[in-house]
């Protein structure tokens, strides 16, 4: 659902990240007691947190950190875990091949290159932050995330 939601309206509404939670939580409550608040409770804290890092930044939504909140709800923390580093990669994957595509493979590639350049040579970390406020390739970050999670629930099943 998330993955058709974000395509079509570039937005993840709150009802769907919330029940998603509020599911989790109840779910794993009921079947685990205390144990499985906490367990619920964990993953949540640790998807929302870790991906509010991204967004803080500026690589990702609002509604892709309820998401990952949620997903870590549903799944627990190594599941979430696992998710968000597949998604990062599946969204390289993806920016490469639209950066070819595009033909603005070279000019961003040095770009970032200077970007990094100033991070580490002058330790002018406030520039992460100027991420914002550049024109970026954007796609929605679903078409990373739903793979992912495929990926995510393959590995686990083996």
């Amino acid at each position: 659902m998330a993955l058709v939601i974000d395509v079509r309206h570039s937005k993840l509404p709150n009802k769907l990240t919330m029940c998603g939670t509020i599911f989790g939580l109840l779910f794993h409550t009921w079947s685990d007691g205390w144990d499985g608040l906490l367990f619920s409770l964990i993953g949540a804290s640790t998807g929302f947190l870790i991906v509010l890092v991204l967004y803080v930044i500026g690589a990702l939504g609002a509604g892709d950190v309820k998401l990952f909140g949620a997903i870590g709800a549903i799944m627990g923390v190594m599941f979430v875990i696992q998710t968000l580093v597949y998604a990062i990669l599946w969204a390289g994957l993806i920016g490469l091949f639209l950066l070819l595509i595009q033909r603005k493979m070279r000019a961003t590639g040095r770009k970032l290159v200077g970007w990094l350049f100033t991070i580490l040579a002058f330790n002018k970390f406030e520039t992460i932050f100027e991420l914002k406020q550049q024109k970026n390739i954007k796609f929605p970050f679903m078409y990373a995330v739903f793979p992912a999670v495929a990926v995510t629930i393959y590995y686990s099943l083996l």
